[in-house]
Order: structure tokens, then sequence, then C-alpha cells
């Protein structure tokens, strides 16, 4: 190899979309999409002198010494994949992202954020595209025959700021691809597997619905399995240029509560901020044209009113719902979807095939069997099968997808057996008794080990991985033990390719999995009939429960935001552990799950929805004497005292402190004495806090509690700022600063010093407080930690007032109002009175009319414009 080129290089990455499902369908075989694909990348990157970094499975790091060749090697490369030939007549598409940068010489190879840069670059986007950098797209359409699509701005994961990224476009390259993967692309549809069978007509009915500007809500009703939410996502595709803010998809089959759907659609648009709620959707969407697309409606009992609201919410919003029935709301546009149209009895094989659902059994059965023809010969047979299943989508899909296996008039004799389209259940509609018996068919052609894993797989809500699989499946259901991979890894690829599981790469580049919500209830019938669901039931509440104990160590790390991810992507089964746990009065395990999610709840946005799952606890067991539920109380006062209910947290709290006085843990008496101080405190008993405080500091002395000592002395500070001696304060925070990071506790160390600058600034020492705020601002705020970012942002709103700056004082004033209202955090009384202290005089300097203007466009900032804003301190 020559010698590596330095100074301004580009960058390449690539890998294969999909590799997984690939793997899973090819087995063995897929050695030679590996081979192929390395052969055809490897030949073009030696055509235009690219230096190979590295190779890993089917991934590459390629440097060149100009763009002009890195461009070219890519459209090289793209070209001869297209037209490679590849097993099973699968489709190989490897994704590639360019950049252009200086990274630094590093032993062998490079080192910097160039090189970061460049591979999230290539992780956003889609197999068969090439995403450029600004940088290299400044020099890329130079070259002959090369053009680039401007995509817009967006979010790289862990890269600071924003970046510009376009598509190379070139002759003999695909040139539609969707939205990147990033996170700031204004669109969140997941990309459907497979081409949209039939629908123009609907698809056009809908549009021009969501288009009339009376009213914003198009609901898609029908039974289940009958295409509403594809039919969903087209209409939102075929939108999505049209909205100048986007289009969002919320999938909320595991959705059963009003604030859960909140949060989700929170989830789902992004919401800036720390509060997941209505008010902060809300918020969010007026004035933006939007189209939000919920998935899923019918099991959520306050749906109408949550629609309602949000249609309401400016006339740039529109809903499209998806619900077997209709939500009854204002200026609501129902749209019921029908079941595919059937061929006439005795069609020929072109006129079968021109209708809807033969035309999707062929798509279907040839993804499957690449030679499969609807020939004379078989059409009669595929037309019934159609009408048997009543023109269902999923039921066609389910069946054409055992095409493999067995041919259209074995398919047709065991439908007339199996499916028992003639026996009526009273109540059912016929079309859920149709839908019901194609996965009753599909799930009986597997075998009994894979009938016990796909049962004990519907326990799950949303997507799952390996690690979790493992944790349900019982090795003896797993048959292939023999390869030395996770158990039920073998039986999931046969599940996948019988389509009765999904699986897609996750974020970790791990695959992940997910039953259908039809099919995971007919599943979840199955593992009630099995006789082992309480099993297995517990062994997902476990799994979860040890998940949230890894992580839970970590969020107040240095890790504390890869460990908020994880919990948030793990939501919709933790929400579901703790269900059954409830349900089932499996108190314990509820209790040690909500210990586990506790410090999560508080400091991470979920304040409201932690506060409904630790009453709930709390009131399971209160005939219970236990450590749990005294955790438990413990947990429920904080967010109540968090949310201003200071008498609740108070009576919380001395029946958790009782208990751990009676039991003899001087740590735990320590925790409990320090959140019932500062009860006390916002209730305006300062002396009792005091009495408190100081029996537990000596507590936690006593039981080498190093987190209740910090905590302790921390609150104790407060006390002497209350009293004005600010020397015994940072005598204090100063002992807690040191205690925290001996610890490594990140958001310890984050609390002392926004304490520390609140008894600077009352000290009046203006300029250290200020220069401690510049210096550590960012890294709190970075925690995500509502509290602790008012607190912050309030600081920095009295210095600017301090310093003149009115104006800017009230716009930080009105911001940081509207997030206490957002997240429910209360002001403590004697932090109130100081604050008000200190902007009663700007107030009046400013006037009363620019004072409330800025108060109301301060409303409107969002959280990175509210922070940027309060730390731009002189």
């Amino acid at each position: 190899m020559s010698e590596l080129p330095e100074g301004t290089i580009t960058l390449l990455f690539s890998d294969i979309e999909g590799s997984t499902r690939l793997l899973a369908r090819l087995g063995e075989r897929y050695g030679e999409v590996l081979s192929t694909q390395r052969a055809v990348m490897r030949a073009a990157f030696a055509m235009h002198g690219g230096h190979e970094m590295g190779t890993e499975g089917d991934s590459f790091f390629v440097v060149f010494r100009t763009v002009g060749a890195a461009v070219r090697a890519a459209v090289q490369a793209q070209r001869a994949l297209c037209a490679a030939s590849w097993p099973d007549g699968v489709q190989v598409r490897v994704r590639m992202g360019v950049h252009t940068g200086e990274p630094t010489r590093h032993e062998d190879g490079y080192v910097g954020m160039d090189v970061h840069r460049a591979a999230r670059v290539a992780a956003v986007a889609h197999g068969g595209q090439v995403v450029l950098t600004a940088a290299t797209h400044r020099i890329a359409t130079t070259q002959d025959d090369v053009e680039a699509l401007d995509l817009g701005e967006h979010r790289l994961k862990d890269i600071p700021g924003v970046e510009r990224l376009h598509q190379l476009c070139a002759p003999g390259l695909p040139r539609t691809f969707p939205p990147l993967r990033s996170l700031g692309s204004r669109s969140t549809l997941p990309l459907p597997p497979t081409a949209m069978v039939g629908r123009e007509r609907e698809l056009a009915e809908v549009r021009c619905a969501l288009a009339e500007p009376v009213g914003g809500a198009v609901t898609l009703t029908g039974p289940g399995g009958v295409g509403k939410t594809r039919l969903a996502l087209a209409v939102a595709a075929a939108v999505e240029g049209e909205l100048v803010d986007g289009v969002y998809f919320v999938p909320l089959s595991a959705v059963r509560s009003e604030d859960v759907l909140w949060s989700s659609v929170a989830e789902a648009l992004d919401v800036a901020g720390d509060r997941k709620d209505a008010e902060g959707v809300l918020q969010h969407v007026s004035g933006r044209q939007v189209l939000v697309v919920l998935d899923n409606l019918e099991q959520i009992p306050q749906a109408p009113q949550a629609v309602t609201r949000l249609v309401a919410a400016g006339r740039g919003v529109r809903v499209l719902a998806t619900s077997r029935r209709p939500l009854h709301v204002p200026g609501e546009r129902e749209h019921a979807v029908a079941p595919l149209g059937l061929p006439a009895p005795g069609a020929s094989p072109a006129a079968a095939a021109a209708s809807e659902a033969l035309a999707l059994f062929v798509q279907r059965a040839t993804a499957t069997r690449p030679d499969f023809r609807l020939t004379e010969e078989i059409v009669a047979d595929v037309s019934e099968i159609c009408r048997a299943l009543d023109g269902l989508p999923l039921a066609i899909e389910l069946v054409a997808a055992r095409i493999k296996l067995l041919g259209p008039r074995a398919l047709r004799a065991r439908l007339d057996t199996v499916l028992e389209l003639e026996q009526p259940t009273v109540g059912v509609p016929s079309r859920q008794r149709t839908l019901r018996a194609a996965i009753a068919w599909s799930h009986d052609l597997l075998g009994p080990d894979l009938r016990e894993v796909f049962a004990r797989l519907s326990v799950f809500s949303g997507w799952f991985d390996l690690p979790a699989v493992a944790a349900v499946v019982s090795t003896e259901h797993a048959g292939h033990q023999g390869d030395g991979l996770t158990p039920g890894l073998a039986e999931l690829g046969e599940l996948v390719d019988a389509s009765l599981v999904t699986v897609r790469d996750g974020p970790d580049g791990e695959p992940h999995f997910r039953l259908l919500r039809t099919i995971a209830a007919f599943g979840r019938q199955a593992l009630a009939d099995s006789g082992h669901e309480a099993e297995v039931r517990r062994r997902h509440a476990e799994h979860y429960l040890a998940l949230a104990e890894q992580v839970r160590t970590r969020l107040r790390s240095a890790g504390h935001l890869t460990a908020r991810d994880r919990l948030e992507s793990e939501l919709d089964n933790v929400r579901a552990a703790l269900t059954w746990t409830f349900d089932t009065g499996e108190t314990t395990l509820a209790l040690r799950l909500c210990e586990q999610l506790r410090w999560f709840w508080y400091a991470c946005g979920y304040q409201l929805e932690g506060r409904r799952w630790l009453a709930t606890a709390v009131g399971a067991a209160a005939d219970e004497d236990s450590a749990e539920l005294a955790r438990a109380r413990h947990g429920l006062a904080v967010l109540v005292l968090q949310q201003g209910e200071a008498n609740e947290a108070r009576d919380l709290l001395r029946q958790s402190l009782a208990y751990w006085r009676r039991v003899g843990e001087p740590e735990r008496v320590a925790a409990e004495l320090n959140s019932l101080a500062m009860a006390h405190r916002a209730l305006g008993e300062a002396d009792l806090a005091r009495v408190l405080l100081e029996e537990a500091v000596t507590e936690a002395r006593r039981g080498n509690g190093a987190v209740a000592l910090a905590d302790a002395l921390s609150n104790l500070a407060a006390l002497e700022i209350d009293a004005g001696s600010y020397a015994s304060a940072t005598t204090l925070l100063q002992e807690v600063l040191a205690l925290d990071e001996a610890a490594g506790d990140a958001w310890g160390i984050a609390a002392d010093h926004v304490n520390l600058a609140a008894t600077l600034l009352r000290a009046g020492r203006h300029g250290e407080a200020a220069g401690l705020l510049r210096q550590h601002g960012a890294g709190i705020t970075d925690l995500g930690d509502a509290e602790l970012t008012v607190d912050l942002v309030e600081l920095c709103c009295v210095l600017h007032a301090e310093r003149g700056h009115g104006e800017r004082a009230a716009r930080l004033l009105g911001a940081v109002r509207a997030l206490r209202s957002r997240t429910g955090l209360v002001m403590a009384e004697p932090d109130r009175a100081w604050l008000e202290s200190r902007l009663a005089p700007v107030r009046e300097r400013v006037g009363g009319e620019l004072w409330a203007a800025g108060l109301a466009a301060g409303a409107d900032l969002d959280a990175r414009q509210l922070v940027d804003e309060a730390l731009a301190l002189p």
C-alpha cells in the first residue's frame, strides 16, 4: 500500500443495509453475498486510489486523496452492486457516507471528529444511497454526470451542531429514498418492506380529505389486518413534501392511557424540553404545518379528547388516525378502509391478476419464491384462497409466505379445514374470524418448539432484542443449541420467514424484533392456553427489572445520556411488565421495578408517569410492612414534593422514616430525614428542617452513606443560604462537591455547581457566579434534568437583571415559568421570595408593557434557545 495521505482527505464509510435479515434468510449462503460485495467494493476503491483502513463483516472504511476519487469510486461501486447477481434473488443494498476533512494521523490510521462524522453520515443513509456532507458536496458536483440533492440540515448522533447533507446522484443509481434516519430529519415515517398494492383511489380520497380547510382529523377505520396502517403510511409519504414541518408516525398499539399517548407523541415529534405531556405537545405544534399519524387508537378511552385538542392547536395541524371505530370528534372525516378487491369467478389469469387481492398474493409469493407465476392452472386455486381470506391484506401475506412449502392447491385444501370460515362466532365480525383463522393456520404449520417460542415472544410490547428473547425462551424450547448462538435465534429466523415476526437493525447494530399487534394478541391466547403464561410473564418482568438495575447505576454517571436513551427505548416493555405485576398481585416485584425506575422518572422528564406508577405501588402494598414499600413511599414523596405538595410528601416520608428507624438502617434513616427536612422547608418550618438535617448528617456518617451525607450537607447549605450565612453555605457545598467528585456522581456534581453559583450570587459575588455558570452550564443542561435546568436559568435571569439586561431577564423568566408549568415543578417559598426580590427593581425600570412582552416572548423559546440565551453572560 502506498503512503497514507495527510492533510485534507475524503473519508468513505459503508455497510450492507439489513444484513441481519439477509443472514436469517440465506443462512450459509450469506457468505456468497459478503464475498461478492467485498470484491465489488475493493475493485472500485483500488481503481480510484482508495486506502482501505478497516473492514469488519460487511462494512468498509476507506480514505481518498481527493473528493473526485471518492465520488467516482462510490458511483462505480453502486453501479456494480446493482448489476451483480445475488443468491436466491435477494437484493443487496449498500449505504455509503462520504465526508471531507482533516483527520489526525495516528499510528496506522486516523483519529478525530472527521472520522466519526463520516461514520455517522453513513449510518443515516439507506441501502443504495450515497450521502455527502457539505464539505464534500462543494467539490463533488464538479464531476461529470454527477449532481447532488439537498437533503437539508440534520443532527447526527453524538455530533454537536447540525450538518447539511446531500445525496449523490448519477446515471444508473437509484434516486428516490425515504427520509434519512438522522436525529433531526423532519419525518418519522417507517419504511414499509414492500410497495402498496392498489388503494390508488383511496389514497387520493384521503389526501383530499386532509387538505380540506375545515377541521384537521381523518380517521381510517376497519377491522384488524385490513391495511389501515399501510394506507396511512402511503398517504403520509405522499403529502410529506407539502408540509413545511414534516410528518410524524406515532405507533400506539402498546398504549392504554392518555398520559402515555401524549408522551409517545412528544417523543415522535422530538418535543423540546423535559415535559412529555399534552401541554408540551400542543405548544410544540402550535403555528406549525404538520401531519401526525396516530396509529391504533381504539384501545385508548381518551383518544377522542386528545385528537380534538391536537387539531385545535393550530390551523396547520392535521391528524391522520387509524382505529377500528370512528372517534366521533368535531369535524372528523371517517374513511372506511375496505378489503382488497377480489377477482370475479372464472376470471382469466390476466383479469384475475388485475384484482388487488391477487396482485398482493403474487407480490408476496414471488418474494418468497422468485419463479412463482400466476398461470391458468393455478389461478382458480389462488382466487379461492383470496376469497376465503376475505381480501384482508395481512391474511393474504401470511398465506402467500408459505408458498415455498405448499403449492396453491395444497394451501386451498388446508384453508377449507383450518380457517373454518362458515362457522360463525357470536359477537365477532366475520372479518375478524377470518384474520384469526389465517393466523391460526400459519401458527399450526409450525413445529411444537416453534409454537412454544412464538407464544413466549408474544409477551413483548413493541421491539425487543436478543437478550430479551433469551430471557423468556426456555433453552429446552430453543431447538438449535449446537450453533452456540443466543437461545431462540434460529427459531426467530424461522418465525421471521413465516411473517409472524418483524425484524429490523436496531440503533446498536443488533437485530430488534416485533410481533404485529394482531399476531401478538393471537400469540398471547396461545400462551395462556399453554399453561406457561405466569412463568413467561415473570421472566419478562424480571428481565426488565435486571435491565433497569443495570441502567440505574449509570444514570448519575458520565454515561447518563446513554443510560437514559437505553431505558427510553425499552419503555413499552417496562410499562407492560409493571402492568402485569400490578394486575396479578405480584406486589414485591412491582415495588422492586418502581425502585429501580424511580431516579429515571425523577430526573429524565417522566415525573408525572412516575408518580402514577409509584402511587399505584404504594396503594397496592399499603397493608405490608416492608423495605420495598418504604422505598416506594420515599420515591413518591420526592415527586409530590417536587410538584409542590409538601404536606402529602411530609406524611409519606414520616411513614418511611418510622420503618427505617425500626429496622435500624442509618443510611436510609438519613435519606428520609433529608427529604423530610426539605418538605418542612417548603412548609416554612426552617428550624425543624435544620434539626432534621443535622440528625441526617449524623446518621449518614454513622452508616458511611456518602450519597446520603452529600444530600444532607447540600440541603443544610440551602438553609444557610436562606439565613444569609453564605460563607457557611459555601464551605458545606465545597465538602459536598468533594464527596460527589470522589463518587463520580455526574448529577450530584452538576447540582453542586448550581448551588455554589446560587450562593455566590446571593453573597453579591456576581462575577464569580457568572464564571461558574459559564464554565459548567452546558454540562449541567446536557444532563436533561428539568429541575437543574430551571434552577440554572433562574440564576442566569438574576445575573442579567443585575447587569441591566432587563428585557433579556424578562424573556428568561417567561421561559422558565413555562418550563415549570410543563414539568409540574413548583418553586419553594424561600427561593420564590428571593427571586422576586431581585427582579422587582428591574421590572420597574423596564416598565410593565415591555416586561410583559418579554415574558410572552420567552414562553416561545425552545430548550436550546433558552440555554444559549441564559448562558450568554457578560
